[in-house]
């Protein structure tokens, strides 16, 4: 009796490229993120505007003022004036707009991060997806060696009468099982390489797929994209509050030239006029408060939120890995104990009823399955946490 060895498949390279180089997670990943950004190319967060201010002195557009005021009588003055008047804006109001700017600039970088993570769950979406139906499919295809192997020993003992006829119709069940299994199996691994092709371009698994576990959870989660973004958003919600204060009214400077025509002759006049408006500090009006109130108390909502969400599911999947590290011990005992039972049972071949020792040897072989597929449920758990903390490839 024969058993198939472990596979090893997050850490060992199953499909070898091209050129005989094995690829690593972040190569294969850098792929895949490519792709899903072309995808993607028209996310509103990718959008880039460009600013259209004519610079960050300017609150607004220059005027052109022009002033006739003929006389009528006989010695009168006519009077003509022409100004340029510019809006600026305030000592107060270019700070903020430093803050905006700055702001800006890390909404962009959080952006590109949240689109990273976003990449990056996508693709271990199918990487695993496509771990685990081989890891299934090639784990049967052993199984099928086995019960090809063991078949030819059981039709023996059939011929020869050692075997009786219940123990026979048993295996011809086996066999016919299997045969299904298989079967779905191998369409399900034809779906799972078709959508990790679609995500990564290629067919090729990496050389190592396994992730490290992030070493502080907690920590990852507090740099999370999705809560940065809401913790952008709430300074921008202050500073659009700030910008809507009536101190920072426009400051205006006039460039003025007047000329005065009477019987004495022309007087021409050049000056300067500057406009600072006198409204005090924080006078924004009761409906900018009641809009700003109501967007804060809708984004710490928001943000509570999210937070809990994502540590909620960080529990869950920290106790599914537990789960696995404890169920892998405990299926490698089990194997251990089944390769043992089954030694005992073929020793005991004229007292054990053969359908017991046939229905050990199905069960150790399920054993064995199970224990490779809950090595890479494991692995995959570890991925699972590092993309719900917020943690990209």
């Amino acid at each position: 009796m024969t058993h198939y060895s472990s596979f090893l498949i997050f850490l060992v390279l199953l499909l070898a490229s091209g050129n005989g180089i094995a690829k690593t997670l972040p190569d294969i990943y850098d792929g895949a993120r490519t792709r899903l950004t072309q995808l993607y190319k028209n996310n509103p967060d990718q959008i880039k505007h460009k600013v259209k201010a004519v610079n960050h002195w300017l609150q607004g557009p220059a005027s052109l003022q022009l002033v006739a005021l003929p006389s009528n009588t006989a010695n009168g003055e006519d009077e003509y004036e022409i100004g340029v008047f510019l809006p600026f804006r305030s000592p107060q109001g270019r700070a903020l707009d430093k803050q905006q700017s700055e702001l800006t600039q890390r909404f962009i970088k959080v952006r590109e991060q949240r689109f990273s993570l976003l990449a990056s769950g996508l693709f271990r979406e199918a990487l695993w997806r496509r771990v685990m139906a081989q890891t299934e499919f090639e784990g049967l295809q052993e199984k099928q060696k086995w019960i090809d192997s063991l078949d030819v020993s059981i039709q023996k003992q059939s011929q020869s009468g050692e075997l009786d006829r219940a123990t026979l119709l048993r295996w011809e069940q086996e066999k016919l099982s299997h045969q299904l299994t298989l079967s779905q199996a191998k369409i399900t691994l034809s779906n799972a390489q078709q959508y990790y092709q679609q995500i990564t371009g290629t067919e090729e698994l990496p050389s190592m797929v396994q992730e490290t576990l992030t070493s502080d959870i907690n920590k990852a989660i507090q740099t999370h994209p999705e809560l940065n973004l809401l913790s952008l958003s709430q300074q921008q919600l202050d500073i659009n509050y700030n910008l809507a204060d009536q101190s920072l009214a426009p400051w205006t400077l006039g460039i003025i030239a007047r000329q005065l025509k009477g019987p004495a002759g022309n007087d021409n006049l050049l000056g300067v006029s500057v406009n600072i408006p006198l409204t005090g500090s924080d006078t924004t009006s009761v409906n900018d408060y009641a809009l700003w109130r109501d967007a804060s108390n809708a984004l710490n909502e928001a943000l509570a939120t999210t937070y809990a969400r994502i540590k909620q599911q960080v529990s869950e999947v920290t106790a599914s890995y537990q789960y696995t590290q404890e169920a892998e011990e405990v299926m490698a005992k089990q194997v251990a104990l089944g390769e043992e039972i089954s030694t005992l049972y073929s020793q005991q071949t004229n007292s054990l009823p053969k359908v017991v020792w046939l229905e050990q040897l199905l069960a150790q072989q399920d054993t064995i399955l199970a224990l490779e597929k809950m090595k890479v449920r494991r692995a995959q758990a570890v991925s699972k946490l590092n993309q719900i903390a917020g943690v990209a490839l």
